[in-house]
C-alpha cells in the first residue's frame, strides 16, 4: 500500500514532537532534583539519631564539611558518581530516535534514503551529555528541629535511602 502525502507528514510531526519528547528527557537526567524532607524521630534519642545519620552517610562516602551548633545544622558533601546504566540506556535512546527521524526523513526525501544511518553515529552525544552534566557533589543538610524533628535537604534519592535504612517516619508538609 503506498504512502499518501498526508500520512508522511502526519509521521513526521509525530517523530518530530516524539523527537523533542527525547530532548525533554535527555534534559531532565541532569536537572538538580534536591528537595527537603521532615522526618519523625520521636522514637529514638537525639545522640542515638545522630549516629545512625552519620553511620549512614559515611557509608555511601558523605563527610562532614560544616556544623552550626547555634542552628543545629550539619553540611555534608559526596562525591556521586553517574549511572553507567543510564549512560546507556540514554544513548539507546537517542539512537532509536534519530534512526526514526532519519527514515521519516529518509522517505520523505529520497536523496536521504541513507540518513538514518549517519544520524545514528551522532547518538553517543546523548550519553556524554548526561555524564558530563550530572553534577558529581551532592550537599546533604541536616537539622535537628524541636518536637522531635530531623529536616533533610539532599537529592530525592538519598532522602528515599535514608527513610529506608533508618525506617524514618515522613511528615508531609
Amino acid at each position: 500500500m503506498p504512502a499518501t502525502i498526508p500520512t508522511i507528514y502526519s509521521t513526521l510531526l509525530l517523530t518530530i514532537l516524539l523527537f523533542l519528547g527525547l530532548i525533554s528527557f535527555l534534559r531532565g537526567s541532569i536537572r538538580d532534583r534536591t528537595t527537603d524532607a521532615l522526618f519523625n524521630v520521636d522514637k529514638l534519642t537525639d545522640d542515638r539519631l545522630l549516629m545512625q545519620v552519620r553511620d549512614h552517610f559515611q557509608q555511601r562516602a558523605y563527610k562532614v564539611v560544616e556544623i552550626d551548633p547555634e542552628r543545629d545544622i550539619a553540611i555534608l558533601l559526596g562525591q556521586v558518581r553517574p549511572s553507567v546504566f543510564l549512560a546507556i540506556f540514554l544513548t539507546i535512546l537517542a539512537a532509536i530516535g534519530l534512526i526514526c527521524l532519519g527514515l521519516v526523513l529518509g522517505i520523505l526525501i529520497p536523496d536521504l534514503e541513507n540518513l538514518w544511518w549517519w544520524l545514528t553515529i551522532a547518538s553517543p552525544i546523548a550519553g556524554v551529555f548526561y555524564w558530563r552534566g550530572v553534577p558529581r557533589e551532592h550537599k546533604v543538610s541536616l537539622q535537628l528541629l524541636p518536637e522531635a524533628r530531623l529536616k533533610v535537604r539532599a537529592h530525592k534519592d538519598e532522602i528515599a535511602e535514608l527513610q529506608r535504612s533508618l525506617n524514618l517516619e515522613k511528615i508531609e508538609n
